[in-house]
């Protein structure tokens, strides 16, 4: 009779993966408390963000914690698996600091791209500056973007990087410290390549809305741990095209 030995938990395994998700977790904390913050304020209407004062500052940091708060769970597949790759590495900690540091970074950048769009929008009047929502007819606009971003084969293929960490990693994996910041800035802009779309729909549904966060974190998340295929890409972008189509129709009624 065959006898099936207990798999040993790895415990660091555990708790890398407690750390990443504690992180996300406490970004999550911060969105909630400015959302309850700005729930509280009612209709106020709030003039333009002044760049040049802290509140310019804190845009900028409720971008870069809104964008760690959904992606750093998306990271964990390949940091996992590479953190196995390493176990006989002498500077595995090392590595996998600036895996995650340089993935990071390259979400922090975006959250900078992100904070100067809303910059333009306010300035122009296009985005509010209290919800971070834009007007139905922009809002139609970046649906349709995002819709025919996801029929396209950029989209699949940054996707199909992203769903299959260890075909990921046999590609991209080089020796030393300078590999391991090179591997997580490849997985982030690979990561960047799925999601930079979709993070427009938060001008869609606001900013500020945690629902809308929660949704999207979500999907982020199903995309990249589920094998959907490309009936998927299909399906959801022509839901979003569908979307664009009946608020552009909202837009000109």
């Amino acid at each position: 009779m065959a006898s099936f030995a207990a798999r040993p938990v790895d415990h660091g395994a555990l708790l890398a993966s407690a750390c990443i998700l504690l992180l996300s977790a406490v970004a999550w904390w911060w969105q909630f408390e400015q959302a309850t913050v700005m729930a509280a304020m009612g209709e106020m209407q709030m003039p333009p963000t002044d760049w040049l004062a802290p509140a310019g500052m804190f845009a900028l940091l409720m971008w870069m914690v809104m964008m760690q708060a959904m992606m750093l769970p998306a990271v964990l597949p390949v940091f996992l698996l590479y953190r196995r790759c390493l176990q006989r590495d002498r500077q595995k900690l090392t590595k996998l600091l600036l895996f995650i540091v340089a993935y990071v970074l390259l979400w922090s950048l975006f959250a900078l791209l992100m904070t100067l769009l809303q910059g333009v929008g306010e300035q122009l009047g296009w985005l509010d500056p209290m919800l971070l929502r834009l007007p139905p007819w922009l809002g139609a606009l970046a649906l349709l973007m995002a819709g025919l971003y996801q029929l396209s084969r950029a989209k699949a293929a940054c996707l199909q990087h992203c769903q299959s960490p260890l075909g990921f990693l046999q590609r991209h994996v080089r020796p030393g410290l300078s590999g391991a910041w090179r591997l997580g800035m490849q997985h982030g802009l690979y990561c960047l390549g799925c999601c930079w779309a979709l993070m427009l729909l938060l001008l869609v549904v606001g900013a500020m809305s945690l629902w809308g966060m929660a949704l999207l974190a979500l999907l982020v998340l199903a995309e990249k741990w589920l094998a959907l295929g490309a009936g998927w890409l299909r399906f959801s972008g022509a839901l979003l095209l569908l979307g664009a189509m009946l608020l552009g129709i909202t837009a000109l009624a």
